[in-house]
């Protein structure tokens, strides 16, 4: 085997120089809070430090510093209410069970929320889980809520020590990476055609742009957030119009028209990249469609060179700029509709921990509780794809971890656990930020391991319990998934495409309206285009599906982008065509394709429209929007079983 692909594999099990400050970040305190404690007598207090140092590291994690403060501040209270609950219900069976599965709706419920929130839930009851274990074997309450308050204490002073220090470098960090994303993506057009490279990167601008934004909310000084909100709105304006010169150049533009407008893009990326005003000109001597691409061009500059921003969008631009507490409203209320897919995930998880702590109480399993935390870990998110991939990676991570860990309690000393530990809680976060699932459980099912360990520093076999506690758990969490409440992606796709061909429809309906109320639409259908877009990728995770159906979805998502891209382009520029009635036939064509989509593999009557007979105008945004409506038409009569 060649030394470059063994350096690529072992890459895969560390992290990269640039995630190590936060991986030091995350497991200082952790050690910390195990030392402190451990030093003093009280192990399971270190061990419950440990794991509170965990949560609350990891949720930090991304976060700029005033966010850290308010969140990892919530999260401590959360800390010891869970703590205090789990006390005080532990010696009645069946209220800590009822308190467990409220604990698991209110979770699932939560399982359509912004990362940091959705965390709240999940720390709850990890906490939860464990304290009730701790109170079981007789710990001190006192003792155990110390150390999670210390350790979430620690995890506060790691994460904001550095506040005063790098709050305007991270800033000014993400500004400069939304600046060069804008650039790059718009360089791009010269150099190719492809759809989804060019979908790479508008993806990574609008991440880059979410990223700033969010660290926008989080700025004590009110007149600089408002000052960076104002410029990121310049931005976003200015990547609508790159939108439409992307959607433009897949017309059928003269050659010398392209090869003039590619000139434009070179000159203005070099004065973008230089911090200068656009002064590049386009010239063509094709008359044809030329209008549109001049008005795209002079609107572009005159963004960027003179519009001035005074009061930022912030209620409806996608969700760049809502709060935390706005977001947390509306996902909430949404999760709480009847029948959707955060209840049935709460109802799961519920379900699953019913049973686990039924099996443990029935067979009064030494160390139980970690068949409950192992079904709680890998039910986290509602998606059947990522489920089982997590379900198996936590197995794969654990059984690998067990006998290395079983190997290190034989040959090792046991005055040397603590070194073990303080080993593997390092390399379980520099693999964290990899997101590689079983590398990361492979050393936190060490890390739990050897603290464990700390307890009864003879007991050898304490990996092999954890092995098999976490096939219990998975196993358990496999039926219930698979047997019990499935939840396969296919089920929900049909609901998420019918509301984004609706929130086309609406979209089409006010294009002759004043241009704000037609952004609301915009921002609507490309929020639904982001819900539609992430189903499918998880639909492409799951087992047993074939390539002709993940082709059938992917070609569906390109197509509704395609006719988003030219609804907005409509927005921006403007209807000059002659057809009036065009509108009208644009959302006839879309109400039958949203009405037909759920019978869409049966046999059905044509579309009361023909698409071979029906021309396609000369006017170039009217053909880019009648030829998108066409090519989704065709691809719901693809659909269609063949008639025999």
């Amino acid at each position: 085997m060649k030394i470059t692909t063994l350096t690529t594999m072992f890459s895969r099990w560390f992290s990269n120089a640039a995630d190590i400050p936060d991986s030091i970040r995350i497991t200082l305190p952790m050690l910390v809070s195990l030392g402190v404690f451990y030093s003093f007598g009280f192990t399971s207090a270190g061990i419950s430090g440990l794991i509170t140092a965990w949560l609350l590291g990891t949720q930090a994690r991304s976060l700029p510093y005033l966010k850290r403060l308010q969140i990892l501040s919530i999260s401590a209270v959360i800390t010891v209410m869970a703590t205090y609950l789990a006390f005080l219900v532990f010696d009645n069976m069946w209220l800590s069970a009822i308190t467990l599965c409220s604990i698991a709706i209110l979770y699932g419920l939560m399982s359509n929320q912004r990362p940091h929130i959705r965390l709240f839930g999940y720390n709850f009851g990890f906490i939860y889980i464990m304290a009730i274990h701790f109170a079981a074997v007789g710990d001190s309450f006192t003792i155990i809520l110390m150390a999670n308050i210390f350790a979430a204490l620690c995890v506060m002073l790691s994460s904001l020590i550095l506040w005063p220090f790098f709050n305007g470098r991270i800033l000014q960090q993400h500004t400069v990476t939304v600046d060069n994303a804008l650039t790059d993506w718009l360089n791009e057009l010269r150099f190719s055609d492809n759809e989804a490279q060019l979908a790479a990167k508008r993806q990574f601008f609008y991440q880059s742009a979410h990223n700033l934004a969010y660290y926008s909310n989080s700025i004590s000084s009110s007149k600089r957030a408002i000052k960076i909100k104002i410029e990121l709105q310049r931005l976003l304006e200015m990547s609508e119009y790159i939108i439409c010169l992307e959607r433009a150049l897949s017309f059928d533009l003269h050659q010398s028209t392209r090869i003039r407008l590619f000139k434009w893009i070179e000159l203005t990326v070099e004065q973008l990249k230089n911090n200068q005003q656009i002064t590049a000109t386009f010239v063509t001597n094709e008359y044809k469609n030329t209008p549109y691409i001049i008005d795209i061009i002079e609107k572009f500059k005159r963004c960027y060179n003179f519009d001035t921003f005074s009061t930022p969008d912030n209620s409806k631009n996608i969700y760049l700029f809502t709060s935390d507490s706005a977001a947390f409203i509306s996902d909430f209320c949404q999760a709480l509709k009847f029948n959707s897919k955060e209840w049935r995930h709460a109802g799961k998880i519920a379900v699953t921990l019913a049973v686990t702590q039924f099996l443990t109480e029935f067979y009064h399993l030494p160390q139980g509780y970690w068949i409950s935390l192992t079904a709680f870990i890998v039910l986290l998110t509602s998606s059947m794809a990522v489920t089982n991939h997590r379900i198996w990676n936590r197995f794969s991570g654990t059984a690998l971890g067990g006998i290395y860990c079983f190997v290190c309690l034989y040959f090792v000393p046991p005055q040397h656990l603590i070194l073990l530990t303080s080993i593997s809680v390092f390399f379980a976060f520099t693999s964290y930020h990899k997101e590689r699932y079983d590398i990361h459980v492979f050393w936190l099912t060490s890390m739990i391991v050897f603290a464990i360990s700390l307890l009864s520093p003879d007991n050898t076999y304490v990996s092999f319990y954890r092995i098999i506690d976490t096939l219990f758990g998975v196993t358990i969490a496999f039926s219930v998934n698979y047997f019990i409440a499935p939840s396969w992606t296919m089920t929900w796709l049909d609901r998420h495409t019918s509301n984004m061909i609706k929130s086309q429809i609406l979209y089409v309906a006010v294009l002759n309206k004043p241009q704000w109320e037609q952004k609301i639409n915009l921002y609507q259908s490309q929020q639904r285009y982001y819900a539609l877009n992430g189903e499918v990728m998880n639909l492409l995770r799951e087992p047993n599906l074939s390539p002709r159906t993940s082709k059938d979805w992917l070609s569906l998502l390109v197509l509704i982008q395609r006719l988003n891209d030219g609804l907005l382009l409509a927005t921006k520029l403007g209807i000059q065509s002659n057809e009036s009635h065009a509108t009208a036939r644009w959302i006839g064509q879309l109400q039958w394709i949203e009405q037909t989509f759920p019978d869409r593999c049966k046999h059905g009557e044509l579309p009361p429209f023909d698409n071979e007979t029906t021309p396609i105008p000369e006017d170039m945004l009217c053909a880019l929007i009648e030829k998108d409506i066409q090519q989704l038409t065709a691809w719901m009569l693809y659909q269609r079983a063949f008639v025999v």
